[in-house]
């Protein structure tokens, strides 16, 4: 069934005999939600379609006469009456992206509520009817207030109800920001009373800047179809324009600066693995972005793994966007390091870990709900990248590991890598998570010492923009010889850049990479000649 085709009219099904559950879209298709008969365009039959879930109620449609909607406007909407186990009921039957049933929110006479099937595979409320993109879409906080409104408009423009009320509207608006961000403007009207009016500036604070408006339902009443009964369908149109554009909070007159506020303390920064990096940077704070950087081979995965393992098991909620492998590989990784184990090791022999021991470390890492992970399919979209860190952020997420930003930035000329960079900017600004990214070093001159034999890195060496090294708050450099003889192949030293605030530049840990353990380690070296570079104060802010 198509995605990209827009429903027309439900009426008769030859197929099944039901009078009013067969849908029409304007590409000529149909698809019966009784029987699951499909109908191409060329008036061909198809097998394209699933047939409604059993545990569906198949109710009938008819004027909701109290609530001023009608049945041509419930028919659109999919919202039946019927019996239900000895009691009245209506049903708003929600759809997947291809307009198949997969759920129903069911409510009773006694306001009592219950679903069948399953939301997490709807989107929002109506989302099927609309295609992606158009000038506006208006979001509900319930279907009854969907339908008030869809129908003063005649039933042709895109209105949609968050499934969950209030308390669930910024998650249920969150999983579908790529279809809304089609629009060039999304209207929030929720229920004029205290949880509605929180829930709505908490939705407009996600979406984009510059979109958003927000209804207050006139005449002090509660929601949009209180209006259309009281007011009829034309001031439930006349509100839906009266809709004020949402501005976030940012300017501060003086007098609110008070002594306590500017005396408040700065939240603390997660402590990494590595005590010197600390020092100098004080920790990765809140709203921050890291760059790490390295030569090719030299370790910066590993860094990366190592330190989401230590927020991890610190009980940090943490997302993994590893971009060169599988979110099975990661999630084996992590295990290695909380077994002391070589990862190589565990993938080619699983069985040296008991199953008790595979089952404790799964739990205390991934049983928790502290862990997400983005299954990339080998896509590296950049609009697509940012809406899923952003998901992910949006969804509890605190420090997010991006590995790495080379790859997100391919295809991409200068511009479009500066609009990426910015583009990780504001949304670690929006939702107020970290990102730890991953960076590569340019290739050495020819004749001069690259970085995969140890070379000194500096700003300059990163590969890709300007803005790789203008947009992030620190950036951390690892130094390490490939190339050396003995153990120093597998020391390596952490060099600070950038730190945009109050830290210090210069030479940090010196690391050891254990090839028993695959654990990285920082360590006090004998001899430090071979890093030797004077420590820098002073503005590194770009």
């Amino acid at each position: 069934m198509s995605d990209d085709s827009t429903l027309l009219s439900k009426g008769p099904c030859a197929d099944c005999g039901s009078s009013d559950a067969c849908a029409t879209y304007d590409d000529g298709h149909s698809y019966c939600f009784s029987c699951g008969a499909y109908t191409h365009g060329d008036g061909t039959k198809g097998d394209g379609a699933t047939r409604v879930p059993s545990e569906l109620i198949r109710g009938t449609y008819r004027d909701l006469g109290k609530r001023g909607i009608t049945e041509a406007t419930c028919k659109l909407w999919g919202y039946s009456v019927a019996d239900h186990e000895g009691r009245k009921v209506q049903a708003a039957t929600y759809c997947n992206a291809l307009g198949e049933p997969v759920a129903q929110k069911v409510r009773t006479a006694d306001k009592d509520f219950f679903v069948l099937g399953s939301l997490k595979e709807a989107g929002l409320y109506g989302q099927h009817l609309w295609r992606s993109g158009g000038k506006k879409v208006l979001i509900t906080e319930g279907e009854i207030d969907a339908l008030s409104v869809s129908q003063a408009q005649a039933n042709r423009w895109p209105v949609v109800s968050v499934p969950n009320g209030a308390q669930g509207a910024k998650k249920s608006l969150a999983s579908q920001m790529e279809w809304l961000k089609t629009f060039a403007e999304i209207v929030l009207w929720f229920d004029n009373d205290e949880p509605g009016r929180a829930a709505a500036e908490e939705c407009a604070s996600i979406l984009p800047l510059g979109k958003v408006k927000i209804i207050t339902t006139p005449h002090g009443l509660k929601d949009a179809n209180d209006l259309l009964r009281e007011h009829g369908a034309p001031a439930v149109l006349d509100a839906t324009w009266s809709g004020r554009a949402y501005r976030p909070d940012g300017v501060v007159a003086g007098e609110d600066l008070t002594v306590e506020r500017l005396k408040a303390k700065a939240a603390p920064g997660w402590q990494t693995p590595y005590p010197l990096l600390n020092e100098k940077t004080r920790g990765i704070r809140p709203r921050q972005l890291w760059l790490l950087t390295a030569g090719t081979g030299v370790g910066k995965s590993t860094d990366a793994r190592e330190w989401l393992y230590a927020a991890l098991v610190g009980g940090k909620k943490v997302g993994a966007v590893f971009l060169e492998e599988s979110v099975e590989d990661t999630a084996k990784y992590l295990i290695a390091l909380d077994n002391n184990l070589l990862a190589e090791d565990l993938e080619d022999d699983p069985s040296i870990l008991s199953d008790a021991k595979w089952a404790a470390s799964h739990a205390k890492l991934f049983g928790r709900g502290n862990y997400q992970a983005y299954d990339h399919f080998g896509a590296t979209d950049s609009d697509g990248l940012l809406n899923k860190i952003e998901y992910m952020a949006l969804n509890g997420a605190e420090l997010i590991f991006l590995d790495h930003l080379t790859i997100a930035a391919t295809g991409l000329d200068l511009d479009g890598t500066d609009k990426l960079m910015v583009g990780l900017r504001a949304l670690i600004e929006r939702t107020g998570c970290s990102v730890v990214a991953i960076a590569h070093i340019r290739k050495a001159q020819s004749g001069a010492k690259s970085a995969e034999e140890g070379a000194q890195i500096s700003l300059d060496d990163i590969k890709g923009s300007g803005s790789l090294k203008q947009v992030p708050d620190v950036i951390v450099a690892k130094e390490r010889d490939q190339q050396a003889e003995g153990p120093e192949k597998d020391e390596s030293m952490l060099r600070v850049l950038k730190v945009r605030r109050g830290g210090k530049t210069g030479p940090a840990d010196h690391l050891r990479y254990d090839t028993k353990t695959g654990r990285l380690k920082p360590f006090v070296p004998a001899d430090t000649s071979g890093f030797d570079s004077p420590e820098t104060d002073g503005n590194t802010d770009f």
